[in-house]
């Protein structure tokens, strides 16, 4: 068994959302034109059009889209959080945030829970106050 080496972290990526979804759709273009290539060459289809057009795409590499993808997940997951804390404020239940979601309540506030703990540990306390992401934390849900 090998032994894995720790990699450098990737540096910050400070493209805006839409920069990064413009990687993410060019990157599936491409891979839909390479689809559509290869079954048009198993058909005996002419390609020439699918070569031309998969040719005036940007060049986008698989690390550079899954980059991308991983900056896109981020700032999802922190803007979500951010709108827990809005439906919380504006009265909503931790039944009706979870259903949202897609998830139970219990999972809703653990989810919400540990992005506040993560805040907490990962901010200068004198420089951010947690109190009013607390303050819609409320009380843990019952079953």
């Amino acid at each position: 068994m090998g032994r894995e080496t720790r990699q450098p972290p990737e540096p910050a990526d400070y493209r805006s959302l839409d920069e990064l979804l413009d990687v993410l759709r060019v990157s599936d273009q491409r891979e839909l034109y390479e689809r559509g290539i290869e079954q048009a060459n198993e058909a005996g289809h002419p390609v020439a059009v699918l070569v031309t057009a998969l040719a005036d795409l940007p060049g986008v590499t698989g690390l550079e889209a899954l980059r991308a993808s991983r900056r896109v997940v981020d700032l999802l997951t922190g803007a979500r959080w951010h709108m827990m804390r809005q439906a919380r404020e504006e009265g909503s239940s931790w039944s009706q945030v979870g259903s949202a979601l897609g998830m139970s309540k219990q999972a809703a506030y653990d989810f919400y829970r540990r992005k506040l703990d993560l805040q907490d540990e990962s901010t200068d306390p004198e420089t951010h106050s947690s109190e009013r992401s607390r303050a819609a934390l409320g009380t843990k849900p019952t079953n």
